[in-house]
């Protein structure tokens, strides 16, 4: 005869298998055998969704209070709460991790901050299309902690026309920073020195009124100036193309401030805004790995030309990576010569291009072997 091998399995074991579960099919797990009735209790993970719960998700509540009132020194590490309107006080002292998707109610600003304010040791938080259900969309989140490590802040929908969006961040402990999507109006950070990496996909509404920046937008250059000034001491930065455009427009009016720790930049360039590379490299004096991501434009060639050299090049860095490169067009061998033939301290340069068969390949690297190189020791590589 069998036996339930399982069950015998220590109680810590148990609820973090259960943990990997969905709260909803952990508490199914009650019903097994006598041990396992509360068992799903004392599991450090809830994730849940409103729309598992009766009558429109009024049961949500009432699940929050039986599960604290049970376990009231909860030792919560993680969860996922997908809600509607919650009028209970978040207190949530062990919480680490936490997941808002699509978070609709009044008042949201004052909501998310209660949340927040209620994980004195939130280290991870995600926070995904938040929408004020009387605006139509979140007018402010204020991310004050001085706990949290990494933040994440995304739009997968298009809140409705007209609702502005702004964020305030206050973290001395940040490492991890993400911003996704066009939707952001403004964006002010402070206390951000143990900031590591941040990932950045933001227009400051600038690309989306279809027209350049003007001087007269003062509020909208001040605005992107003290959030780069904010963010300055990153190590690591993942930038796309839509913000370099609204860098390019802002370098017209104000240099851009210099990131004096950064080492790892990762950033997209379409070709008519080649001529910008040296100028924001300009503001990485330290840089040592560069990932250049290209989306080939069809520019004369003739109208991007590459001459200013930055200090990073001179002086720190080491790899750089061309990614998405055409084969077919001459274009991409210009950026080439340019970091070999000023790239004193240069290790390697991987190029990588699309497609996964190039026929030629041996002949454009002959090619590249008579390429002038500043750097002796520089490894040519192609994918």
């Amino acid at each position: 005869m069998g036996c339930d091998r399982i069950s015998e399995l220590p109680e810590s074991l148990l609820t973090q298998i259960l943990s990997y579960l969905p709260t909803k099919d952990s508490v199914k797990t009650s019903v097994l055998l006598k041990r396992w009735e509360n068992l799903w209790l004392r599991v450090p993970v809830l994730d849940l969704n409103v729309s598992n719960f009766p009558r429109h998700g009024k049961g949500f509540r009432s699940f929050i209070e039986n599960f604290l009132e049970f376990n009231k020194k909860s030792r919560i590490l993680q969860g996922y709460i997908y809600i509607d309107n919650p009028k209970f006080v978040v207190s949530w002292p062990s919480l680490k991790i936490m997941h808002l998707e699509q978070i609709i109610y009044d008042d949201a600003p004052l909501i998310m901050e209660k949340f927040i304010s209620g994980c004195p040791v939130l280290e991870d938080l995600t926070v995904i299309d938040p929408q004020d259900y009387s605006t139509g969309g979140l007018q402010l989140l204020r991310v004050k902690s001085q706990s949290l490590k990494s933040f994440r802040l995304t739009f997968d929908s298009m809140i409705m026309d007209g609702a502005a969006f702004a964020v305030e961040i206050d973290a001395s402990r940040l490492e991890h920073l993400s911003f996704e999507d066009n939707q952001f109006a403004a964006i002010a950070v402070k206390n951000l020195a143990s900031l590591f990496m941040i990932k950045i996909d933001i227009e400051f509404d600038v690309m989306s009124c279809n027209s350049p920046l003007e001087p007269e937008d003062l509020s909208t250059i001040v605005t992107i100036h003290d959030f780069l000034t904010g963010i300055s001491s990153v190590r690591h930065m993942i930038i796309s193309e839509s913000t370099v455009k609204v860098l390019y427009l802002y370098s017209h009016y104000r240099p851009i401030p210099k990131f004096d720790n950064l080492y790892r930049l990762e950033t997209d360039f379409s070709r008519y805004m080649l001529q910008f590379l040296p100028v924001f490299l300009e503001s990485c004096p330290n840089l040592r790995n560069l990932i250049v991501k290209e989306f080939w434009h069809r520019v004369p060639i003739g109208q991007t030309e590459l001459t200013y050299v930055p200090q990073c090049l001179v002086s720190t860095l080491e790899c750089v990576e061309i990614k998405n490169l055409d084969m077919e067009e001459e274009s991409w061998k210009k950026l080439v010569r340019y970091f070999l033939e000023n790239s004193v301290v240069l290790k390697k340069l991987l190029l990588r291009f699309r497609g996964s068969f190039i026929s030629n390949r041996d002949s454009v690297f002959n090619e590249l072997l008579t390429y002038t190189k500043l750097s002796p020791s520089c490894e040519i590589v192609i994918h």
